[in-house]
């Protein structure tokens, strides 16, 4: 236990407009401004899964489930025809063993727990997008979201995320080991002039097993690019 608060930051603090609004010296936290809400996706597979253990993954299903209109309904339709072919919604009917139902355009209906998890990566998006969860003082946290999508799905999601803060202005924290998702959110992000928006952050070891220091790249990724040539680097050793 003492080892493991000994590795605990001796500093930290969080400023907002120059103000500081988090801070290891006060015994309160201001009211952030820019963010008020906060949702964290580690995976897909916690859709209409009940977990004790994961108390998180509870909330955000019960996030998932809230009943609310919005306003932003051309993000939603671009999710149901060009990249699932299908709709998502809440189901209240005894037939499913969730709430959360999968509408195919053929018009087969599907429980949700029963789909691709690729298909649930974007049908957590979706339902965010319908009752009104996402505005522009809501931070996504989304832990490697390539990891459950095909290829050319990994660039829809990149798309959504660029579209998401455009056209919404909510904001993302994305942990992402994949080049083509970095590649396709700098790229996307300069089409639809929001490059600005965009800071991206590399991962590496500091001196001692285990710890990392992030350093700020802003747009460049060319350094994100290297760390991922280590990849090559393997298969040359181990296939030559």
């Amino acid at each position: 236990m003492f080892s493991r608060m000994e590795n605990l930051p001796k500093v930290f603090d969080v400023l907002e407009f120059e103000d500081q609004i988090v801070s290891l010296k006060k015994d309160y936290l201001s009211i952030p401004y820019l963010i008020q809400n906060v949702i964290y996706i580690d995976t897909p597979m916690m859709i209409g899964v009940d977990d004790s253990v994961n108390e998180y993954w509870n909330d955000l299903n019960e996030l998932l489930s809230k009943k609310g209109n919005s306003s932003f309904s051309d993000i939603s339709k671009t999710i149901s025809k060009e990249i699932i072919h299908g709709d998502v919604s809440i189901d209240d009917s005894s037939d499913f063993l969730s709430e959360f139902a999968y509408k195919r355009d053929d018009g087969s209906i599907f429980n949700l727990l029963d789909c691709a998890t690729g298909i649930k990566s974007f049908a957590i998006l979706q339902l965010l997008i319908k009752n009104g969860s996402l505005n522009d003082k809501t931070l996504l946290i989304i832990d490697e979201p390539e990891s459950n999508l095909h290829p050319q799905w990994i660039i829809e999601y990149a798309r959504l995320i660029v579209l998401l803060n455009k056209i919404i202005g909510a904001k993302f924290f994305i942990a992402s080991h994949n080049p083509d998702m970095v590649s396709a959110i700098k790229y996307i992000s300069e089409k639809e002039q929001v490059s600005d928006n965009l800071n991206f952050y590399l991962a590496e070891k500091a001196d001692k097993n285990y710890l990392f220091n992030y350093r700020l790249l802003g747009k460049e990724i060319d350094p994100i690019f290297e760390s991922f040539n280590i990849a090559l680097d393997r298969i040359n050793q181990y296939g030559s």
